[in-house]
């Protein structure tokens, strides 16, 4: 596995090696990676970028100069009130804590140490290694990403991913309802490292094959600061 990184090892890596590099912090390297990631896919006013997983908004405060559209999602209550602190009077960024799902349901959302901590790692998945004490969840409004891409309406440029382990059941929601073809490139980080879940790994190598045999490429993305 190149660098030790989950993903690099069977996903496309489109950005520099400069992304990786221990000379950087990780701030730098998160904000690098966003900016190649603007570069690559062309990103211009007219795009539509949906960025599920916002976290504190590295993506949004690089494409604030780009002036695309934006439709952001994070659940995480205290990572959500500072992106709308931020970026509520921004017109191009739709902001939302819902958190994306393979269904619109209410679902335990879970918490790596304590609620009012800034870490990232959240997850819906309980099974994810770092969820120690599983009493650490609030519910949450789930949205079905299918309902989230007809409502969109328009063809989407980038969508960036990044939901702690629930990756997989979103392409899956994804390629069952022909959606993926609203796309135009997929990039999202991978947790295996996380999961010790047969059942998880499992559907992961299923969805891979059934995207590869398909002939649609997914991106590998590496995100810090989480």
């Amino acid at each position: 596995m190149k660098y030790g990184l989950d993903g690099l090892d069977f996903l496309n890596f489109k950005f520099s090696d400069k992304v990786l590099s221990d000379e950087l912090s990780d701030k730098e390297k998160t904000s690098l990676q966003v900016k190649e990631l603007i570069k690559l896919e062309a990103l211009n006013k007219d795009s539509i970028v949906l960025d599920i997983g916002s976290n504190f908004g590295v993506v949004l405060e690089n494409l604030q100069d780009v002036n695309c559209t934006v439709y952001a999602y994070e659940p995480h209550p205290i990572f959500f009130s500072m992106l709308k602190k931020k970026y509520a009077n921004n017109k191009n960024f739709i902001l939302s804590d819902n958190a994306v799902w393979n269904k619109t349901e209410k679902r335990k959302f879970y918490f790596k140490r304590s609620f009012d901590r800034l870490n990232g790692g959240a997850t819906l998945l309980a099974e994810k290694t770092n969820i120690i004490n599983k009493k650490l969840n609030k519910e949450v409004q789930c949205k079905d990403v299918s309902e989230i891409i007809r409502v969109i309406g328009s063809d989407i440029d980038v969508l960036k991913m990044d939901v702690e382990g629930a990756e997989y059941q979103i392409l899956e929601r994804l390629y069952e309802t022909g959606l993926y073809k609203k796309i135009k490139s997929i990039y999202f980080e991978d947790h295996s490292r996380k999961f010790i879940n047969g059942a998880w790994h499992a559907r992961k190598e299923r969805i891979l094959e059934t995207y590869k045999s398909a002939g649609i490429e997914l991106l590998c993305l590496i995100f810090y600061l989480l």
